[in-house]
């Protein structure tokens, strides 16, 4: 992206009659991705002033994203606004990226000559989402050369074959993160204590082990989970002794790991009757299977409906906001 110092990216122009249905979800996707968006929704507070904002707005965006339609030719606040975009363009800067919605070449060619001249990308056929990315690949390269990352990502793993390693073939990669955020160091420094008594390693080597993860919160998310779930097992088998807490811990990264069965029986050998079960079913939930009474220290043998834990994610993650793991998702769906 060329070196802008604006304050938004993209000034989104269009009719109220389409802000429900279209713009307001086109909106909502590029914000998601991390595009910052002047409109009126996101942008406007009580008490501004409508006609200052909207010029703070044309001045200070990069781009300008016109929402052509048979609502916003009728009206007189957007094309105020386009020609605040236009006067821009006369000055040398091509900032105009027209959408048509609901409209025809004619349509467009006798509301403004100019602008029927230019490539712009038709809704008839797209959804909000595609359109988003269609304008990020423009005003943001380096987002969308992220998506595309992780595109490429999620469809390697889907053809991806899984293998075991012996530990010492596992060679460690590159620092990706030369920092993790402190909120993300709080998780690890209690992911740390949680499992102290069965894999006693300092904080140094848990920040350098997700340092060098590409995404360290979904790794920092697995681990959250190992951590619970050993947690819940030896609080539900407090007579486990401290040297067979290392099969627990075991059996639950084995689990995680898909390892075979006849591994899993080895480990529980001396663990409670149904161990491998019990252990299978709290990695398999996303809560509790097993509760406290109310006020009570006594378990309660009652099984709770829950979804199974979301998968880890991959390609490098950005601080303080990700790409949008759902959008990236519906992304490839569409193109199946």
């Amino acid at each position: 992206m060329e070196d802008r110092l604006e304050d938004w990216d993209i000034f989104i122009s269009h009719a109220s009659e389409d802000k429900e249905d279209f713009v307001q979800p086109l909106a909502d996707a590029l914000a998601a991705f991390g595009v910052r968006v002047w409109y009126d929704k996101f942008t406007l507070k009580i008490g501004d002033s409508l006609s200052r904002s909207i010029d703070r707005g044309l001045s200070k965006s990069n781009y300008g994203l016109i929402v052509l339609s048979p609502s916003f030719i009728s009206k007189s606040w957007p094309e105020y606004e386009l020609r605040g975009l236009t006067a821009r363009e006369l000055s040398g800067d091509k900032i105009i990226l027209p959408i048509w919605h609901n409209v025809s070449h004619r349509d467009i060619l006798n509301f403004s000559p100019p602008l029927a001249d230019k490539l712009a990308v038709d809704s008839k056929s797209l959804t909000p989402l595609q359109i988003a990315i269609e304008v990020i690949k423009v005003i943001r390269p380096d987002i969308f050369t992220r998506i595309l990352r992780r595109i490429a990502y999620y469809q390697r793993l889907e053809g991806a074959e899984v293998r075991q390693i012996a530990l010492k073939d596992i060679k460690p990669s590159p620092i990706q993160h030369p920092t993790l955020p402190p909120e993300m160091i709080g998780r690890i420094r209690l992911i740390r204590a949680t499992l102290l008594d069965v894999y006693g390693c300092t904080m140094e080597f848990w920040i350098d082990g997700f340092r060098r993860d590409a995404h360290p919160s979904g790794e920092i998310a697995y681990w959250e989970h190992v951590s619970a779930v050993y947690c819940e097992y030896i609080n539900m088998h407090p007579e486990i002794s401290t040297e067979n807490r290392s099969d627990v811990f075991g059996i639950i990264l084995s689990i995680g790991n898909s390892s075979d069965e006849e591994h899993l029986k080895s480990r529980a050998k001396n663990l409670p009757k149904g161990s491998i079960d019990d252990l299978r079913s709290l990695w398999a939930s996303a809560i509790p299977l097993f509760e406290f009474e109310s006020d009570s220290s006594v378990f309660k043998d009652q099984i709770v409906d829950a979804d199974i834990i979301p998968e880890r994610l991959g390609d490098k993650e950005h601080f303080p906001n990700d790409l949008p793991e759902a959008l990236i998702r519906e992304i490839i769906e569409a193109t199946k």
